[in-house]
């Protein structure tokens, strides 16, 4: 069985390395405008605190992977056995990969890790954005370093990759690659992952972290491992076999994509340092309105006191000369002789306003007594003469028909009998006949 595993490591290192002689013959990066400086490709390192990115980031330029830093200001290359992050700052450095000058020259960027310190990861993604903007500008890979036991999204490893999508964009995914630390290949941790359950393998544990980078941050490309132990023995051939495939694989990767331009990355913040403002801006918002408030009160409390003081100062007269009737209106400082000549004034209105509209209702709605007496006397005029003209010239009536004379009444021949005036007074006689209103 290792026989079988060596044979097949040693086939995949040479497909390897014919991949990677054929990429270099046909990769170019002549729009890269830095690359006396910073040649390609370039490799940058990002990762949670602890997770030996540091470590890696020595290996891949050919340093021991407990390299000291040496003159490297702010912990970058630096390797320390501890939880803290010893890498304060973004820095990158050149060098034939993995110190083999058959290999070309890359830049690897090491970077602060993230998670540790919520005040301090501000200033380290300020940090990293400035020089991969301003400094870098291009990179071909992001190796995203997680450790053989992160195959969980916990809270701090979405909040991390979060804001790495927020930082570069989501298309940063098709330049990123996953990269398990702390992977060993000697033959007890091999044995340890085979008996779990279910066994661990290169290929299950990628597809397990593609899965939760699907799930949780819907991340739509299917992104490539390397499983590069810094920590490989190398008097073990298969470590060693596994190391090379690897390593091989990541720089075949890196020139086989195009550079991704970061000219468009920004500062963001993580999901805990987004809340913490969004929690200081509304605290700020309501000590504001407190403030607000209590102003008000204050000016509320100030304003009944002086309404309160003139109240009692001042006097009725003086209000109104002071011209403060608005105050004296709702306070009810008018003297008695004001309220009478008001009501005397309100009561002569009230009677012309009352003679106006009868003499309007009078003349519009009530019949004229003048003309309807006209109307009556031209009536009895036209019954008169009507009367004459039937009596001829008049004899049984003398000649004239007064207007106040008594009742008529007909007689046989035709003629009518005047029952005249008696002791003074027009009164209609016992009988029927027709008197002058009967017309």
């Amino acid at each position: 069985m290792p026989q079988i595993q060596r044979i097949l490591s040693t086939l995949q290192i040479r497909i390897y390395q014919i991949i990677f002689i054929s990429v270099i013959l046909n990769t170019v990066h002549s729009d890269i405008v830095n690359e006396a400086q910073y040649p390609s490709p370039r490799i940058v390192i990002l990762g949670a605190t602890g997770v030996g990115k540091s470590s890696l980031a020595n290996v891949l330029l050919g340093r021991d992977k407990n390299y000291d830093g040496r003159h490297w200001d702010n912990g970058c290359f630096k390797v320390r056995s501890t939880s803290l992050s010893v890498t304060r700052a973004t820095c990158a450095d050149r060098a034939y990969y993995l110190g083999n000058t058959s290999f070309p020259e890359v830049t690897i960027i090491d970077t602060p890790g993230f998670g540790s310190d919520r005040d301090q990861e501000m200033e380290t993604i300020q940090n990293l954005v400035d020089a991969l903007k301003n400094e870098i500008q291009y990179i071909h890979l992001f190796v995203i370093a997680f450790k053989q036991s992160d195959l969980r999204m916990t809270y701090q490893l979405r909040s991390m990759l979060l804001l790495f999508e927020k930082m570069f964009g989501a298309h940063f995914w098709k330049n990123a690659v996953l990269e398990a630390t702390w992977w060993n290949y000697g033959d007890n941790s091999v044995r340890i992952r085979q008996s779990a359950v279910p066994k661990i393998t290169e290929e299950s544990w990628t597809q397990t972290l593609n899965q939760e980078l699907r799930r949780k941050l819907d991340v739509g490309y299917e992104l490539p491992s390397v499983f590069i132990d810094t920590f490989f023995d190398p008097d073990n051939q298969y470590e060693r076999d596994q190391f090379r495939i690897n390593t091989d694989k990541l720089l075949t990767l890196a020139q086989s994509v195009d550079p991704f331009h970061c000219k468009d990355i920004e500062i963001a913040l993580t999901e805990i340092e987004a809340m913490a403002t969004q929690i200081t801006k509304l605290i700020d918002e309501t000590n504001e309105r407190t403030n607000i408030i209590q102003n008000l009160i204050r000016e509320k409390e100030e304003l009944k006191r002086l309404v309160g003081n003139k109240t009692e100062m001042i006097s009725p007269q003086q209000c109104a000369r002071n011209g403060a009737n608005v105050f004296c209106v709702n306070n009810k400082c008018y003297t008695p002789t004001e309220f009478s000549l008001l009501g005397v004034g309100c009561t002569v209105l009230g009677v012309m306003i009352g003679v106006m509209g009868i003499s309007w209702f009078k003349a519009h709605c009530l019949p004229d007594e003048k003309e309807e007496l006209r109307e009556r006397e031209k009536e009895l005029a036209r019954q008169q003469k009507i009367l004459r003209q039937k009596n001829g010239s008049g004899s049984a009536l003398n000649g004239s028909i007064d207007k106040s004379s008594a009742y008529l009444i007909p007689e046989n021949n035709g003629g009518f009998k005047d029952h005249g005036v008696s002791g003074g007074k027009i009164g209609p006689t016992k009988g029927s006949g027709l008197c002058e209103t009967d017309f």
